[in-house]
């Protein structure tokens, strides 16, 4: 993620989940939005 920047890191940060075992992850329709889909 280092050629992110500021804001668009922000964005992916903050759909970010984590299980109670410390893993990451991110969900599909809410991705779509940050990346910009036109449609999912």
């Amino acid at each position: 993620m280092s050629n992110l920047i500021a804001k668009e890191y922000k964005c992916f940060e903050d759909i970010k989940y984590t299980r109670e075992d410390g893993t990451e992850f991110w969900v599909a329709r809410e991705l779509a939005i940050v990346l910009d889909y036109n449609k999912w």
